[in-house]
């Protein structure tokens, strides 16, 4: 559980304060081994006759805690101070892809992402 930090002086310490803060390993997580965390948004750009693999065609496509422009994680759960109704897609926060067993690199050929 996320306890808010507080500074408590100590005059027998030789300098600083130190501080602490941030999601806590209890608190929801990126469920993802390829994204760990980091928000990609999808890219639609031309190929150009190249190969693609399903991580840059459509990163965080199909997670959850997908929003258009960043990781719910990161910003709708902190702004909703750290509901706990979050903790309903525990396990499900990973790309379409990444659920259907393709792997990062895979040249993409399933499009219903």
């Amino acid at each position: 559980m996320y306890q808010k930090p507080v500074i408590l002086p100590v005059e027998e310490t030789a300098e600083g304060v130190y501080m602490a803060s941030g999601q806590t390993a209890e608190g929801p997580k990126c469920d993802s081994i390829y994204m760990q965390g980091v928000w990609q948004a999808p890219d639609y750009s031309d190929w150009a006759g190249q190969t693609r693999g399903y991580k840059q065609q459509f990163a965080c496509l199909g997670c959850p805690a997908n929003t258009d422009n960043g990781c719910g994680l990161q910003t709708h759960y902190v702004d909703s101070d750290y509901a706990k109704s979050y903790e309903v897609d525990n396990g499900n926060r990973k790309p379409s892809w990444e659920k259907k067993g393709y792997g990062p690199n895979d040249p993409v050929t399933d499009w219903n992402m």
